[in-house]
């Protein structure tokens, strides 16, 4: 039943990884263009960092609002399966999505492996609990969550499998390895078509 579980996390984080991913495509290809359109008209250039200062701003905010969701994701991650922190999910995902898209629009580097881990841990937190799964199961799924974020982000399962077990959980455990494995195939699945 467990891995039913983690096929519906793994299907779910694959859609909300695949639109950030989507999303920070294309601000990158906004950035590209206002960079190339202030290159020719420079006088915009003041008016380009006075936005840029308040899309920081507004990050910050972001951040201050959910500390969860600043930087990388993976240690928050690490800290909700194995340590008992807590995350709230509808949060992360807001945060994680609105920071990203605006940081991706200022040409600002921005990985997409951790954030999409984050995501795929955040929604698979959501489907956890509106399945009413406590404890162990619930980490299971977390688990299998993140690793169909990495599976979804870079369209390679394998790594998210092997994620979950080396680094999430620095343990072999057949119970890991099903849920990850059927989210990472899920997502993977999801994030190609």
């Amino acid at each position: 039943m467990t891995a039913l579980r983690a096929v519906v996390c793994g299907l779910i984080a694959g859609m909300l990884v695949s639109l950030y991913r989507q999303g920070i495509d294309a601000g990158t290809r906004v950035a590209r263009w206002a960079y190339a359109w202030i290159g020719i008209h420079p006088v915009w250039v003041a008016l380009w960092a006075a936005v840029v200062v308040l899309a920081a701003l507004l990050v910050a905010a972001l951040v201050r609002f959910e500390p969860m969701a600043g930087g990388s994701g993976i240690p928050q991650v690490e800290g909700v399966v194995l340590r008992g922190m807590r995350m709230r999910w509808w949060s992360v995902l807001i945060v994680r999505y609105v920071g990203g898209l605006l940081c991706g629009m200022f040409g600002l580097s921005l990985g997409r492996e951790g954030p999409s881990i984050q995501i795929g841990a955040a929604s698979s937190q959501a489907v956890g609990k509106g399945m009413r799964r406590r404890g162990i199961e619930a980490n299971y799924l977390v688990t299998a969550g993140a690793a169909a974020g990495l599976s979804a982000a870079f369209n390679a399962p394998l790594s998210g499998m092997m994620f979950a077990l080396e680094e999430v959980h620095r343990s072999f455990s057949p119970m890991i390895l099903l849920s990850a494995t059927a989210a990472s195939l899920s997502a993977d699945f999801v994030s190609k078509y």
